[in-house]
């Protein structure tokens, strides 16, 4: 666990901060937008029909996440210096990450939607597995 102490690994996690965080802005803010509004409208806090983000709250969130995905794929990585280790690794942890999220609000907000509920999941998949490829090829090429 020392190389996560390492400049190399404090490098590698900064940039999956950035990275992930500019992939769920554009996820959230640009191409999902209207579908959020319209499914969880109901729940946001809206200015002229739009939901309003507490930017703050929402980096560090993300922050946190990706955090754990760069160290959970490190570790695999470490074990095993495969891409396919560090996309499986990556895969299975935003599944989790995102399923534990979204069916923790299936379980108690009333009519929370299933919709809502599947996207999300498929999008921290999506964004897990690509936390392994490019954190893989960054152990590469960061020194």
């Amino acid at each position: 666990m020392k190389f996560l102490l390492t400049t190399p690994f404090l490098k590698i996690w900064l940039i999956t901060v950035v990275i992930f965080i500019v992939l769920d802005m554009l996820w959230l803010g640009v191409f999902s937008k209207g579908f959020y509004n319209k499914h969880l409208g109901y729940l946001a806090n809206k200015k002229n029909d739009s939901i309003v983000f507490n930017l703050p709250v929402g980096i560090v969130t993300q922050a946190i996440i990706a955090t754990g995905l760069a160290i959970l794929i490190s570790l695999g990585i470490q074990v095993e210096n495969t891409l396919l280790t560090a996309v499986l690794v990556g895969a299975i942890s935003g599944f989790v990450i995102y399923a534990t999220y979204d069916l923790t609000n299936q379980s108690f907000i009333k009519d929370w939607p299933w919709m809502i509920t599947i996207i999300d999941i498929c999008w921290g998949t999506f964004q897990g597995t690509a936390a392994g490829f490019y954190i893989w090829w960054l152990w590469s090429v960061v020194k």
